[in-house]
């Protein structure tokens, strides 16, 4: 009986295991398939307006031609594009099954809302400033999107040409969109229409060495925009206005060429803060590209056996930007700081002077009382020699 009874209990556990693994996990909607819009930069579900994207660059290109830095500027006059994706999709944990035809028209009205409260001049574009990958249907009035069975998703791209000579156009574009019929699906009550406006279109400007030497950068003592501007940190006790910089290459070695330290980072003199309890007040600087003379600005990171400290951070670690710049004609740099602190400076150098004469503060432990000292702890690489 015993052995009855256990092959009864043994079969009918088999039975509840296979049936409820079956029906009540693979093939159960545990959330609400309703059709919602979103567009491909969003980085919240919530969110329902973009304003402000990066659509194109021109990128005019200064051509060197001569020992004198004298430049030819190639203006870049081809059309670009801007791609604008949105995403019309189900909620739920699964696909379609079956194919989902939504209807997705313009949203004139949020268009309008959007122009009264921002006091703006927002509006749709005519279609023949842009093309889409699924075709207006005008008895519809709408773009008719597919979400394919066993799907989840599907997209309506706006491509708009970027030309130069309208550049100023792209920023009072709208595209307002909004789910006008879900056919058999649900449509959601919060997220059913989206806005992206305002295309920003930059100029950029870059310079072709090729056929001349890349200009070496001063060693010296640099005017700093940012210094200057940052007197409340700055100015310590004795009222003295530390608003240098210093760039000091590596060496001379062919393995060091094109490899500087500057000396001072972000908003702060390395006169004043040098040796900070979060890292030293100092960068790498390094030429990326022989042929535009772009340079890259990079921390040193704790555990760099090649410096005595890190580069000073603090709350965030520092990040690399490439597309630094010296001009040899007016002899300044152009840098950029990422993520100090969590923020982002753009500082401009001036090369003043060849003299490496720090000013430091007397008696305070983290300003550097001379370049010897600075040798001292631990650095190895080019320093003058003090006066």
């Amino acid at each position: 009986m015993k052995t009855y009874l256990s092959y009864i209990t043994i079969f009918t556990l088999t039975l509840i295991t296979a049936a409820c693994g079956k029906l009540d996990y693979e093939n159960k909607e545990f959330y609400k398939q309703e059709v919602y819009i979103i567009n491909s930069e969003s980085t919240s579900a919530t969110e329902r307006e973009i304003t402000g994207v990066q659509a194109y660059t021109f990128v005019d290109t200064l051509k060197i031609i001569n020992d004198s830095y004298d430049t030819d500027t190639l203006v870049d006059y081809k059309v670009g594009t801007a791609n604008i994706i949105f995403k019309i999709g189900i909620g739920g944990s699964l696909s379609a099954h079956e194919d989902l035809e939504i209807l997705i028209d313009f949203d004139e009205e949020a268009v309008k809302d959007y122009n009264i409260s921002k006091n703006a001049e927002r509006y749709i574009p005519d279609p023949s400033l842009y093309t889409t990958n699924i075709p207006y249907d005008q008895t519809r009035k709408g773009f008719p999107v597919v979400i394919k069975a066993g799907t989840a998703s599907t997209s309506l791209t706006f491509q708009v040409p970027i030309e130069r000579d309208k550049m100023e156009t792209y920023a009072d574009f709208a595209f307002a969109l909004k789910i006008k019929e879900t056919g058999n699906a649900t449509l959601s009550r919060q997220y059913y229409n989206f806005m992206v406006s305002e295309l920003n279109v930059d100029l950029e400007r870059v310079v072709d060495w090729s056929g001349f030497p890349i200009p070496e950068i001063p060693t010296g003592r640099y005017l700093s925009a940012r210094l200057l501007g940052n007197g409340a940190e700055n100015i310590p006790a004795d009222g003295r206005h530390r608003k240098y910089k210093y760039i000091t290459p590596l060496g001379d070695t062919p393995e060091l060429k094109g490899k500087y330290i500057i000396w001072g980072t972000g908003v702060w003199s390395f006169e004043v803060f040098a040796y900070h309890g979060a890292g030293w007040m100092y960068n790498l600087f390094t030429l990326n590209d022989q042929v535009t003379g772009t340079y890259t600005i990079e921390p040193i990171l704790a555990g760099n056996s090649d410096f005595p400290a890190q580069t000073f951070a603090y709350s965030t670690v520092q990040g690399v930007t490439e597309d630094n710049k010296y001009d040899p004609k007016t002899k300044t740099l152009t840098i950029h700081y990422k993520n100090v602190i969590g923020q982002d400076y753009t500082d401009v150098l001036t090369f003043e002077s060849e003299d490496l004469t720090l000013d430091p503060i007397k008696g305070n432990s983290i300003s550097p009382q001379s370049w010897a000292q600075v040798k001292s702890k631990g650095y190895k690489y080019w320093l003058p020699e003090d006066k």
